[in-house]
């Protein structure tokens, strides 16, 4: 299987879908403010989350689950401790998870079972897992957190995660670009590998997934690409910013940087990188497009540039660039036929 077939060609349909997704960032799946105080030493850490992320990657690899479902289990988690409670028994529980680490452990295997049973074929049952957790607790037990976690969070348990948003965002660049399968792969598999890694870290927890999926997508281009492609793929992704409701170059900034400390822990989080976002680079970008479509009369560049050959349906071979088709979907960005921003 070619790893561009788990992306879609249907750049229509994927941009619905992402709107979509993007949308219930700000209804139903709403980011919320950190639930964690460094300062206060009665309360559980970032470093007792991670090590429960961890244990839960644990789990679904022996298991043979995917890993995107314990991105699915921490954001309930996350959005049950950090939003207003809902009810007495919300407010009762969420407080002593805080501040025990056995709560907090429950609750997090609760989100765990739950979050298989919803994304995965298979369900392990809630004895299974009190094995898994060598009778630390009892089934009775994680069904009753359970219980309390899904009527806390009203039942919303299938938010969008970043890997999903970072697909869709690589979904809508591969109609333009050409780039090996092989390189496809490699592309798919780090940004994979970053989200993983986002969801181990609090401070993810506190931004919206779609940052956190565009900060992934940038950070592997600028990782893996020549300077010539990645100015290309770079002008796509600004104005993907542009058309879709993403957060502003600077929060996207704070998370390339983050992520970059992440997968680098010998660098300095505050790093600068070399194509960080700016309002001007956003704007330039959108220019470098207008300009390149008024002015074709060079089209020969070769397929490390930005002009690639394709046939129309008479067989004649026309001139296609990335900056036309960007300069397609920004003018036509109004037309609600076209679904894109």
């Amino acid at each position: 299987m070619k790893p561009t077939e788990n992306l879609s060609r249907d750049t229509e349909a994927v941009a619905d879908s992402l709107s979509a997704m993007m949308k219930r960032e700000f209804t139903s799946y709403s980011c919320y403010d950190g639930y964690l105080n460094p300062s206060d030493p009665t309360m559980v850490t970032a470093d007792d989350r991670k090590k429960l992320v961890d244990w839960c990657y644990g789990v679904v690899d022996h298991c043979q689950l995917s890993r995107e479902t314990v991105a699915s289990a921490m954001e309930m988690v996350d959005r049950f401790l950090s939003m207003p409670s809902n009810s007495a028994d919300a407010a009762r529980v969420r407080n002593e998870a805080l501040r025990d680490q056995s709560k907090f452990q429950l609750l997090t295997i609760a989100a765990l079972y739950s979050s298989i049973k919803v994304n995965e074929r298979v369900a392990l049952s809630s004895e299974l897992f009190s094995e898994i957790c060598l009778r630390s607790y009892t089934a009775e037990e994680i069904e009753a957190m359970e219980r309390t976690l899904l009527n806390g969070l009203s039942w919303r348990c299938n938010a969008p995660t970043a890997h999903q948003v970072g697909l869709s965002i690589l979904s809508l660049i591969l109609p333009y670009v050409d780039i090996p399968e092989v390189t496809w792969g490699f592309l798919m598999d780090e940004m994979k590998y970053l989200t993983e890694l986002a969801v181990q870290d609090y401070y993810f927890s506190t931004q919206r997934m779609s940052t956190t999926a565009l900060a992934a997508v940038f950070n592997v281009f600028n990782d893996t690409s020549t300077k010539v492609r990645r100015q290309a793929i770079g002008a796509f992704l600004r104005v993907i910013m542009e058309c879709f409701d993403f957060d502003d170059s600077e929060q996207i900034n704070a998370a390339r940087r983050r992520l970059n400390f992440l997968a680098k822990p010998d660098t300095q989080e505050d790093e600068m990188m070399d194509d960080e976002i700016s309002l001007e680079s956003l704007e330039e970008s959108v220019e470098t497009i207008k300009a390149s479509n008024s002015s074709s009369s060079h089209p020969k560049r070769g397929h490390e540039g930005h002009f690639w050959h394709e046939k129309d349906e008479l067989g004649h071979e026309q001139v296609v660039s990335p900056s036309s088709s960007l300069r397609d979907i920004s003018s036509e960005k109004q037309d609600s036929s076209l679904h894109f921003c």
